[in-house]
């Protein structure tokens, strides 16, 4: 189903959401955020890059220390046959190789997460809203529909 990373992180997506009630704006302002961090932190629970499709955690870890890395080069080239005495020979003409333009895999691991997961954390942040909503005067707003 899903591990305790994606339920970490979109769990503190939630928290971050309904912490941005407390930011001073207005509040659909707030509400804009506050979705804007939980979507955030959706695609950041359900992304998985590289070839391999890792979470971007491992995926970045392992970019540093492969630039981290010493490399080892050879220096040398196949020995010619000029210099040993012997009639130079026609090169094949084969091209080379091309540098060509790799882009890294990018996924969404909806498979893996589930959309379950999402949904409530999603439904939690907006019945938080919505609470705040009816204690700020929503209640009155309501009423006007209902009478």
């Amino acid at each position: 189903m899903f591990n305790d990373r994606d339920l970490g992180i979109l769990g503190g997506g939630a928290l971050l959401a309904v912490l941005c009630l407390f930011l001073p704006f207005p509040f659909v302002g707030k509400i804009v955020v506050g979705f804007f961090v939980l979507i955030l932190f959706m695609v950041l629970a359900l992304l998985r890059l590289g070839p391999d499709r890792v979470p971007p955690e491992i995926w970045l870890k392992r970019r540093i220390r492969y630039g981290l890395d010493v490399r080892k080069y050879v220096n040398q080239r196949e020995p010619s046959s000029v210099h040993m005495g012997a009639a130079p020979q026609a090169r094949s003409s084969t091209p080379a190789p091309s540098a060509s333009v790799q882009f890294q895999p990018l996924d969404l691991a909806w498979a893996e997460v589930g959309v379950y997961p999402l949904l409530t954390a999603f439904l939690a942040v907006v019945a938080v809203y919505f609470s705040v909503w009816l204690a700020r005067g929503g209640a009155d707003q309501l009423a006007i529909w209902f009478k």
